[in-house]
């Protein structure tokens, strides 16, 4: 979870979306078939995703908000370091999974951030990640988390042009268009997080709304590929 949700008073525990994206990270990461794996959480915020990840081996820790990783316990990983993506301060071939979800979008040059990605990833190494879609949902949500872009896939397959191997998809499409609804709406507002729930039903029927996302994971780990949605996720090969 981005640090200035965590300031907003969201809470991933209890968020139907968080929930749903940490099951999502789950599935892809079990398509792999691997354990033991030594993994770099780049850009890991509050570290929401960490239980997820130790299922699956020793997760190593940045984040370029100091703020962030004092709420990470040391329990939940190997190493935690202050780190800016676009110069990463480990050796190279180091890891055999770089996960990054909701981190390209925040980075100046995120192709100088892919290509040290890429760097530190063994050969077969896989990157596993996520970024908000289409440029035109671009909101006061994106102002408030200081994004600098969001992603269509054909910008993505530019980026990510040196890996041997990438898979691309949408996700979050089922609720596309009434949260689209609001982006577009605050369009041009001044920045500010939006609300965990923000229709008011929305905190009602949080479980529910978890299950219609879990659907979704479901579909996308049998190969079923969505037409649009609110995010891209992608695993990429080296």
């Amino acid at each position: 979870m981005d640090y200035k949700e965590y300031e907003n008073g969201e809470s991933a525990s209890r968020h139907f979306w968080h929930r749903a994206k940490n099951d999502l990270i789950f599935r892809l990461l079990s398509k792999l078939k691997k354990r033991n794996l030594k993994i770099l959480n780049l850009g890991a915020g509050t570290g929401d995703d960490l239980e997820t990840l130790n299922k699956f081996g020793t997760v190593y820790v940045t984040d370029i908000n100091e703020n962030a990783l004092s709420l990470i316990p040391n329990n939940l990983c190997a190493e935690k370091k202050r780190c800016d993506a676009q110069n990463l301060t480990y050796p190279n071939e180091f890891f055999d999974v770089v996960t990054s979800f909701d981190v390209f979008e925040h980075i100046p040059d995120d192709k100088k951030a892919i290509n040290e990605v890429s760097r530190v990833l063994k050969k077969d190494g896989h990157l596993i990640f996520s970024v908000p879609a289409f440029q035109f949902l671009y909101s006061a949500h994106d102002k408030a988390l200081e994004h600098k872009r969001r992603y269509s896939k054909k910008m993505l397959v530019n980026l990510l042009n040196r890996f041997g191997y990438i898979k691309l998809n949408y996700w979050n499409s089922f609720l596309f268009f009434p949260i689209a609804f609001l982006r577009l709406v605050n369009r041009n507002a001044s920045p500010k997080v939006d609300s965990p729930h923000p229709f008011p039903l929305m905190e009602k029927i949080d479980n529910s709304l978890f299950l219609v996302l879990k659907t979704e994971n479901f579909l996308i780990e049998k190969n079923f590929k969505f037409p649009f949605g609110l995010s891209v996720f992608g695993v990429a090969k080296k």
